[in-house]
């Protein structure tokens, strides 16, 4: 998932309960610059090296093994931080029908479709123009990752393939994949809804099935077994908040969040202090556990503790604001900056991080924010029309 505000007709929690997603908004933004990170770090000369590292690699230099093997990881958690982002969306999607809001589907599916596809096309659209004025060498590019994603040139039916966002490529701006697996779990929400809505217990074991499933999924090599299964543990969490299932008491929002944060490095603690406990093609199996740490997390930021009302700080509420943008259009500023510099690259990409802080909150004030007001006046209209013909032709048959 890309990191998507919650719609505010989807979710807006009123009385008391209106602070406590806040946090959560943090998190969406803390995630978003651990993407960031990530991708600074591939894209740089230590990029290779890196992700030799993740693979088991034992000669990679000091300062690699120092961002590979330490906890100084959970900063460079990129595709961990994407697993928050589905788990963050099933939660804030479900939670409106559990907390009894009807789902009127005719406004749901155009906003939702044009809430995501509507900053997805501006972003690709502003990938392509950094491409095309760029003069890109991808042979140039200090790593294998760098090389992959940048262009000498486009192709017309490249750049026409870019916009279809569920079937199209999505190679140009490659952060947009997780987008097509958003719209789809968007699309599935109705069925989301009823598989958890009858959860009277069980819950536990119904978050562990989703980290089971994901570890299924992994080893199968089957994506919508991998990436469903994140977005339905939301679902759950968002069960569980509404049941105020246990565990309660003050310290159970931290037990539930340090759990989620301990879950979410099990496979890099494996890799590290246990490398021949399971076999190569056994390893997946362990992305279970993220699914089931990000699920933790999300349940317990969701109620009020200390590290909650930290990130529900200005500073997190501000990243939480601008990271769908931070999301779409960083990976083009700093793939850009490779090639305006190719012989500094780390200097490059140092200056390319607050360029795309300010690119990201450019295009929240003039893209996204305004897509989603668009996106919801959609949404309304689209509503209206059909209760319309349904006033009408009742007025017909009472004639």
């Amino acid at each position: 998932m890309s990191p998507i505000p919650p719609d505010q007709e989807l979710v807006r929690p009123t009385g008391s309960r209106s602070t406590r997603f806040v946090a959560l908004d943090g998190l969406r933004g803390l995630a978003a610059v651990i993407v960031v990170a990530y991708h600074v770090v591939l894209g740089s000369a230590w990029g290779d090296a890196y992700l030799a590292a993740l693979a088991g690699a034992r000669d990679s230099p000091g300062p690699v093994r120092l961002l590979a093997d330490t906890p100084l990881k959970y900063a460079l958690m990129g595709p961990e931080a994407v697993v928050v982002f589905f788990v963050l969306s099933g939660f804030v999607l479900v939670l409106p029908m559990l907390q009894g809001r009807a789902l009127d589907l005719w406004s749901y599916y155009p906003r939702r479709i044009l809430r995501l596809w509507l900053p997805s096309a501006g972003a690709m659209a502003f990938a392509i123009i950094v491409i095309l004025l760029g003069h890109q060498k991808p042979e140039t590019a200090p790593s294998e990752w760098a090389r992959a994603f940048s262009f000498a040139t486009l192709t017309p039916s490249q750049i026409v393939d870019s916009f279809f966002l569920i079937t199209g490529s999505t190679q140009v701006n490659n952060p947009l994949w997780s987008l097509r697996w958003e719209l789809l779990f968007s699309l599935m929400l109705p069925v989301a809804f009823l598989a958890v809505a009858r959860i009277t217990r069980g819950h536990w074991w119904w978050m562990i099935g989703c980290g089971a499933a994901t570890a299924i999924g992994t080893v199968l090599g089957v994506q919508a077994l991998i990436y469903g299964p994140m977005f339905l543990a939301g679902c759950v969490a968002a069960v569980m908040w509404t049941s105020r299932t246990p565990p309660r008491g003050a310290a159970a929002p931290w037990l539930l969040t340090v759990a989620g944060i301990v879950a979410i490095g099990v496979p890099d603690l494996v890799r590290v202090i246990l490398p021949d406990l399971l076999p190569a093609g056994a390893r997946g199996a362990l992305q279970g556990f993220v699914t089931l740490g990000a699920a933790l997390m999300v349940r317990g930021l969701a109620s009020p503790s200390g590290l909650a009302r930290l990130l529900g700080t200005a500073p997190f509420r501000f990243l939480g604001r601008i990271s769908f943008s931070l999301y779409l259009v960083h990976m083009p500023i700093l793939l850009g900056s490779l090639h305006v510099a190719p012989g500094t690259p780390h200097r490059a990409l140092l200056i390319a991080v607050p360029v795309a802080f300010v690119v990201a909150w450019l295009f929240t004030l003039f893209v996204e924010e305004p897509s989603a007001r668009l996106a919801r006046a959609v949404g309304r209209r689209a509503s209206e029309q059909v209760r319309a013909l349904r006033q009408a032709s009742a007025g017909v048959q009472d004639k």
